[in-house]
């Protein structure tokens, strides 16, 4: 069975919202209440420090504009960055800084906890990846059978997790495979058609299951996508119950 999401942000209303105070303007474009993904758009304001936190679930951010730099001197994100992390794996406080711009990408409803809560550090998963990616920093490589089309992987598929970007000519055909834990492919730039339906950046699709899902199609003026491709830690953590009040997590949700 197929779980199919289509979502044209341009749709989606913008709320302004805050979190232990730190401000920003956010778009839920993914709710997860129905059992599904849970999908975030931010624009961060610019010169804050972002608390340490972790996400109840696995999590592909995705830097599309401005700057996030992390403690570590190999964690300075500038786009097109990702930040692949386990489900329950601290990271921050980051500082933000320009015109940011990020996606907050979850395969099920997740929710996220300060490090600032005593409880949810007995939950910190120990064992967790914490991935980072650039665009900057990988080459493209060409794809046979398909001229003037090329790709680059900013997370590799031996690390489990995978974020993919494919940059297509017009009106390429993308075939896509089957979704098993879950894949976000997401708009960066010109157009892609699927079933019919035009998206433009940010534009994504997420699917999950063992079926394989419909093919993408590139616009008139090309496209370049990335897909985000999860692996079995997907399945672990995640909200549930009464998981939100009982570690007084902060979701993102209801703070916009």
């Amino acid at each position: 069975m197929l779980k199919q999401y289509v979502v044209d942000p341009a749709e989606m209303p913008w709320k302004n919202g805050d979190t232990e105070g730190v401000t920003f303007r956010g778009q839920v474009l993914l709710s997860g209440e129905d059992g599904g993904p849970e999908a975030f758009r931010f624009k961060f304001d610019p010169s804050i420090k972002v608390y340490a936190h972790m996400h109840l679930t696995s999590q592909f951010q995705v830097l599309l504009g401005g700057m996030m730099d992390l403690p570590k001197e190999t964690m300075k994100m500038r786009p097109v960055g990702v930040l692949y992390t386990d489900h329950n794996v601290p990271y921050g406080p980051f500082s933000v800084g320009g015109d940011h711009h990020v996606l907050v990408l979850h395969p099920k409803r997740a929710g996220l906890v300060t490090m600032g809560n005593r409880d949810a550090r007995k939950l910190i998963n120990l064992t967790g990846r914490q991935i980072p990616g650039m665009e900057k920093d990988t080459e493209w490589f060409p794809i046979p059978g398909h001229e003037g089309a090329r790709c680059k992987f900013l997370i590799p598929s031996m690390a489990g997790p995978e974020a993919l970007m494919l940059e297509c000519p017009p009106n390429m055909t993308i075939p896509v495979g089957a979704p098993l834990y879950g894949r976000y492919e997401v708009v960066l730039k010109g157009t892609v058609v699927i079933e019919g339906r035009s998206l433009g950046p940010p534009g994504l699709r997420y699917v999950e299951g063992d079926e394989q899902p419909s093919p993408l199609t590139a616009g008139p003026e090309g496209a370049t996508v990335m897909f985000f491709s999860f692996d079995k830690d997907a399945r672990e953590g995640g909200l549930t119950g009464d998981a939100l009040s009982m570690l007084g997590a902060e979701a993102m949700a209801k703070a916009i």
